[in-house]
């Protein structure tokens, strides 16, 4: 398990973000800018501490229409930022070609996994800050933000509840299939990218979902192609419309981003009537 630590990330310390701000993200060529937000929200569970998130609205927003949303979750020790730094404006481009908004939520601490409860973040080094609560109660911390800051989206962009995608990568992904076994009625589509083994993941809790795309990098040497050939085929087995793709030369930090256009167009072209 040791080699798992190199999860964590060195990203800024979210309580940098204490303000919202608004600005407006560089433009595609040929595309006009949307709407890149960093917010905060008092997060009741946690005694009203302001908790991170951050949302990109794409170019022509209104409320005066439904909008499809994709949920980012990041990697161990990441924050609401990580997944727009790591894709380096990818995010923002896909989210323009398609007319989705983007949400990315911090998970409370940004190292726990999202209400899944796996060991794996437990062993993960934390420097020399001590651990405020149990385990259990920062993962279940972690899943709360995630249904705070989906909520706030529902309410405060015009959501069509039809079209909600999620997306994870590392330890993002043992969150987005969490969420999916948790609340599978909720999600059109879901692509779960190099995260751990989880051997006994109950696949049947994917049927309902319109399209499951895993994703993997070739080259990845902490989350093995061979894990996630595997989930995917169990799943596939199980009933379930899912599908695999390993990116060449993928790492585990790559795999997602070059894969991102791909990933986008098969949320756009999922059928999500109910």
């Amino acid at each position: 398990m040791a080699s798992w630590s190199r999860w964590k990330r060195t990203g800024g310390a979210a309580g940098a973000l204490i303000a919202a701000l608004t600005f407006t993200a560089a433009p595609a060529a040929g595309q006009a800018a949307g709407q890149d937000l960093r917010l905060t929200y008092a997060m009741a569970q946690a005694g009203g501490e302001q908790i991170p998130y951050r949302v990109y609205l794409p170019a022509g927003w209104t409320p005066e229409r439904r909008w499809p949303l994709v949920v980012v979750l990041h990697g161990y020790g990441g924050t609401a930022d990580a997944p727009f730094t790591d894709a380096g404006g990818k995010l923002q481009q896909e989210a323009e070609k398609h007319g989705f908004v983007v949400v990315s939520p911090n998970g409370y601490n940004g190292m726990a996994d999202y209400g899944a409860n796996l060991p794996l973040p437990r062993t993960l080094g934390r420097g020399n800050k001590p651990l405020a609560m149990t385990p259990q109660a920062e993962s279940a911390l972690a899943e709360a933000d995630v249904l705070n800051v989906l909520a706030r989206a529902k309410a405060d962009y015009s959501i069509d509840p039809q079209r909600i995608y999620l997306m994870g990568n590392s330890m993002g992904m043992t969150g987005v299939l969490h969420f999916a076994r948790k609340m599978p009625d909720s999600w059109c589509a879901i692509s779960p990218s190099d995260g751990p083994p989880w051997r006994d993941y109950p696949v049947e809790a994917l049927r309902t979902i319109s399209g499951v795309l895993f994703v993997n990098g070739g080259k990845d040497d902490i989350a093995k192609p061979a894990d996630i050939e595997a989930l995917a085929a169990r799943a596939k087995a199980a009933g379930v419309n899912a599908r695999v793709h390993i990116v060449p030369e993928g790492t585990h930090a790559s795999a997602w981003v070059d894969y991102l256009t791909e990933t986008f167009a098969f949320f756009a072209a999922s059928d999500c009537a109910r």
